[in-house]
């Protein structure tokens, strides 16, 4: 019940009670004035007693939409943004293939047929590789390479190399699929790659139309430049293809590309096209530029890193 009409009841009772008792008692008649401070005195004691004895109001329950929502900036949902930080924190042993390889997927071999594999890797990590970093053969067919190939060289922390792994066909007619797996001295484990062959004459499938490499040339990757001054510099790219087919790409570099749109290139057959791209240098500083292959790959293929130095 709502308090306000509570309490008028309450009031209205204790007046008519009063009325009563005033009008039976005996003795000697009250004042009007003694009639009026008794029936405010009484109300109000009677009123607080009643109103003394309702429950205590209770607290709204809690919202539960509001446990649903997103919390405020600041709030603990800011700790998903370090755990993020944490999960993308680049690592000490990281590798990186650049799109580079021999032997594409699907190569069909005679059987004894040596090959050399290789991958171009980049260090992708926060360490250098020692001269004891290995490719290390994990899974599958090990086609007669070795259990692992030593780098023997040292790889800084950005710095790309060409891993070679001597291979041979096996005797029998099939397919073969070999894992391997960069691994650094210590036993951390980093990308892990494969080489795919078909091993008898006419029993792969027709070779599909692919890009299977891209490499970057240019005259030098250091320019040394009396500053200031305008250069342009040349980059090459030069794309290999697995049968014949067009090509689109476009390029993209350290400058924003501007005007870089996409492009094509005829193939008649499998083999290797080379396209340029000219950006013009100003600032001491480090550059790059890569080609994007649109179709019919639809992926980047690594990148000329460069960098400009500037003389008095």
């Amino acid at each position: 019940m709502n308090k306000k009409y509570a309490i008028l009841i309450i009031t209205i009772l204790i007046l008519t009670t009063i009325a009563c008792e005033v009008s039976l008692g005996g003795g000697n008649e009250p004042s009007e004035e003694d009639i009026s401070f008794e029936l405010t005195r009484t109300s109000l004691q009677q009123t607080q007693t009643a109103l003394a004895k309702q429950p205590e109001p209770q607290s709204p329950p809690a919202n539960d939409a509001n446990d649903n929502q997103a919390s405020p900036p600041g709030d603990s949902s800011d700790n998903d943004d370090d755990q993020d930080e944490d999960d993308d924190e680049i690592a000490c042993f990281s590798s990186r293939w650049t799109g580079d390889e021999s032997i594409p997927d699907g190569t069909v071999f005679d059987p004894g047929d040596n090959f050399v594999k290789t991958w171009t890797l980049r260090n992708a990590g926060t360490c250098d590789w020692p001269p004891d970093t290995r490719m290390v053969f994990e899974d599958g067919d090990q086609l007669d390479g070795p259990d692992s190939v030593k780098l023997n060289e040292t790889v800084e922390t950005g710095d790309k190399i060409t891993v070679e792994v001597p291979m041979e066909a096996p005797s029998s007619d099939g397919d073969y699929t070999g894992v391997w797996r960069m691994t650094a001295p210590d036993g951390t484990k980093m990308g892990k790659y494969w080489v795919k062959i078909t091993v008898g004459s006419g029993t792969a499938p027709s070779t599909s139309f692919a890009v299977t490499s891209v490499s970057y040339s240019m005259p030098t990757t250091t320019i040394d430049l009396v500053c200031p001054v305008k250069y342009t510099a040349e980059i090459t790219a030069n794309i290999t293809t697995s049968a014949a087919g067009t090509v689109t790409y476009k390029w993209d570099d350290s400058l924003g590309c501007s005007g870089c749109g996409t492009n094509s290139l005829n193939f008649n057959s499998a083999g290797t096209k080379s396209v340029s791209h000219s950006m013009t240098l100003g600032p001491e500083g480090d550059y790059w530029a890569k080609v994007y292959i649109d179709d019919p790959n639809h992926q980047w293929f690594g990148q000329q890193n460069f960098t400009v130095v500037c003389n008095p």
